[in-house]
């Protein structure tokens, strides 16, 4: 029986109600994948004793070729992806699921260590993650409030445990960042996550095989409270971008990285921008990546007879973090 099984390496599944188990036939506890079952309740007919790292005790089970049918059970696990909705729907349900949470004490106090005013902190519009109400929860209120959570990219579907599916959304902690088009509508969030080792900045998005949508990699665009430069600004990140905006008194595009800048065209071309000045980290100096991306912005930009510059300060790695310091940021032909 053993050398009819080609695949060792195959992953395994976990049984829902809908997807029970081929030995047991529950739909909790254990799992399966092709060609064996690792079975919590049937010892009788297992080939061995697998003790789990939470000291139960899993029966394995071979399974006789075509016993289970792997991609039709995982077909009935996904739940078609999602349209992204027009922009003007999702700034809609952003803003009031924005208004269903509130700002954490250490995330307060991580923004305003970044450089900004508790007034701009709310102006811009900053939510935790919730900590304490349960994502599906703050789904079903915004439900109730009339919003249709299809096509909102961050929102996805999961199966219930007596069938059917509900609206949640991951809630990793950390906080929301507002990224706005130039007419100002939320057209996605951004999460500055308190755990940086996947990552320190991740788009609520995604989740496509569980009804979910891609929001793609738009740029943000912030405005001061009154406008003292004309000339826009662009520079990697919306929080980047409005922290600078702030010292700044001037319009600045945030791309959501160096490489991510195509989506800031349209954006500079919408704001009628005249002058474009190229605020990448420093580490434009030193990375090939980000040098590559800074040449061909620049070189678009010219394309569309834009005058551009660049900013140039020394020490900090970032325009915002230099800004906030206090640093001469120097303006050159780019």
């Amino acid at each position: 029986m053993q050398a009819e099984h080609r695949y060792p390496e195959e992953k395994f599944i976990p049984v829902k109600p809908w997807r029970p188990c081929p030995i047991c036939g529950k739909g909790d506890w254990c799992g399966f994948n092709s060609f064996i079952a690792s079975c919590m309740r049937v010892r009788e007919g297992s080939f061995k004793e697998v003790i789990l790292s939470n000291g139960q005790v899993a029966y394995l089970h071979w399974l006789e070729p075509g016993m289970v049918n792997l991609p039709a059970f995982m077909k009935d696990d996904s739940i078609t992806a999602a349209q992204t909705a027009p922009v003007e729907v999702r700034d809609r349900v952003y803003r009031d699921f924005l208004r269903l949470l509130y700002l954490h004490p250490r995330h307060r106090e991580d923004l305003l260590r970044r450089g900004l005013t508790e007034w701009e902190i709310r102006r811009n519009g900053y939510r935790s993650v919730p900590e304490t109400e349960a994502p599906w929860s703050v789904c079903r209120r915004l439900i109730r409030m009339g919003h249709d959570l299809a096509g909102i990219p961050g929102f996805y579907k999961v199966r219930g445990p007596r069938g059917g599916t509900y609206w949640t959304f991951d809630r990793q902690p950390g906080y929301f960042i507002p990224v706005r088009d130039e007419k100002g509508r939320i057209q996605t969030l951004q999460r500055r996550m308190d755990d940086a080792r996947g990552g320190k900045y991740k788009l609520f998005s995604g989740h496509k095989s569980r009804g979910g949508c891609s929001c793609g990699t738009p740029a943000h665009v912030t405005r001061p409270a009154k406008v003292e430069d004309r000339r826009i600004w662009i520079t990697e990140g919306p929080l980047k971008a409005d922290i600078a905006c702030k010292y700044l008194g001037a319009v600045v595009v945030g791309a959501l990285s160096a490489a991510t800048w195509r989506p800031a065209i349209p954006a500079i071309l919408a704001l009628e921008a005249k002058e474009v000045i190229i605020a990448f980290d420093r580490d434009v100096e030193s990375n090939p990546e980000v040098a590559r991306a800074y040449l061909t912005l620049k070189v678009e930009l010219k394309k569309h007879g834009l005058a551009v510059s660049r900013a140039v300060w020394s020490d900090k790695k970032g325009i915002d973090d230099a800004l906030a310091a206090g640093m001469e940021v120097r303006v050159v032909r780019a």
